[in-house]
């Protein structure tokens, strides 16, 4: 997906603001549309990257979730995977055994706690995957190298109160829309 087919879309949920206006400021609403492009633009990178590797988008995150626990030098175990993907631990199974089978990672018995399984990055793992998800990583880390340490400190604020506002709007109880 092309970053100016994302933009097309911006508008459609946030009103839009003097966009391609000359000399006027950029709005919070502009903020919020170009956060959407963003996550439009990285979805679609996602879906090539799933289609690249032959598997589907939950698998994808689990190896997301896998390699940085890996990178740590860490073990991950089963249900740990299905905290972090928010999946059952039937799904879990079998997103691991499709993982396993296509080679990107292998299951290991704990060392102390003989019933308990680790998983562990395959052969397939090591290298398609981290080559595949290099492309993104360069692009994405320049992007964020680029800013200086005030643009940084400003991004960084308002992506995390961002999360905090979708975290408390999950948490919040189904209001009667009807009302």
């Amino acid at each position: 997906m092309n970053p100016s087919d994302a933009r097309q879309g911006a508008g459609y949920w946030y009103p839009p603001s003097g966009e391609g206006a000359t000399h006027q400021a950029a709005t919070g609403v502009d903020v919020l549309n170009a956060l959407r492009a963003y996550r439009n633009v990285e979805s679609g990178l996602r879906r090539q990257l799933s289609q690249r590797l032959s598997i589907n988008e939950t698998d994808l995150g689990a190896l997301r979730y896998l390699l940085g626990i890996w990178q740590k030098d860490e073990g991950a175990s089963p249900k740990e995977l299905a905290l972090a993907l928010g999946i059952s631990s039937a799904s879990t199974t079998l997103v691991i055994d499709r993982l396993e089978k296509a080679g990107f990672i292998r299951r290991r018995r704990h060392p102390v706690d003989r019933r308990a399984v680790i998983l562990e990055p395959g052969d397939k793992a090591t290298e398609e995957f981290r080559s595949a998800f290099d492309i993104e990583k360069r692009g994405v880390l320049a992007a964020a190298d680029g800013l200086t340490s005030e643009e940084t400190e400003t991004v960084t604020r308002f992506l995390r109160t961002m999360e905090q506002a979708i975290a408390d709007a999950v948490r919040q109880p189904d209001h009667d829309l009807s009302t």
